[in-house]
């Protein structure tokens, strides 16, 4: 039995339904076990880097030549001021020292080049479906 909504004519699946990206959550097996199903598998690529989807993009292809999707985080619009972050590791080096806690190393672009690079890669890898999560992309 075959499920026709405009859901799977778009997405190119038989029955309406989508697995949730779960980010952190996911593997290639599940993804591709739900698309291998009739349903739409979808990556949940929240927290990965472009080289960390990569691979998992290829393991799912490796399992499903059928339609899957990945899930990603639209960066934040929240604009870090690198004076103020400087403060907060002065005023938490007692804490750190005290529990004996490396100073974590901050990179206030990371989101938006993870995010640029994932665009590139889906692109490249042609994924027939991104979903974003925390709004909608500019232009």
């Amino acid at each position: 039995m075959k499920l026709q909504t405009r859901i799977t004519e778009q997405c190119g699946i038989k029955y309406p339904i989508i697995q949730a990206g779960m980010a952190g959550s996911t593997t290639p097996e599940l993804v591709a076990t739900v698309s291998n199903s009739g349903g739409l598998g979808m990556i949940g690529a929240g927290y990965m880097t472009p080289e960390q989807l990569n691979k998992e993009i290829i393991e799912i292809q490796e399992l499903t030549d059928l339609p899957f999707a990945v899930n990603l985080f639209v960066p934040s619009d929240a604009i870090y001021d690198p004076d103020e972050v400087e403060d907060m590791q002065d005023y938490l080096a007692p804490l750190r020292e005290r529990y004996q806690v490396s100073e974590p190393e901050v990179d206030m672009n990371a989101e938006e080049r993870n995010f640029n690079g994932a665009i590139e890669l889906m692109i490249d890898k042609q994924v027939p479906v991104v979903a974003f999560t925390f709004g909608i992309p500019s232009q």
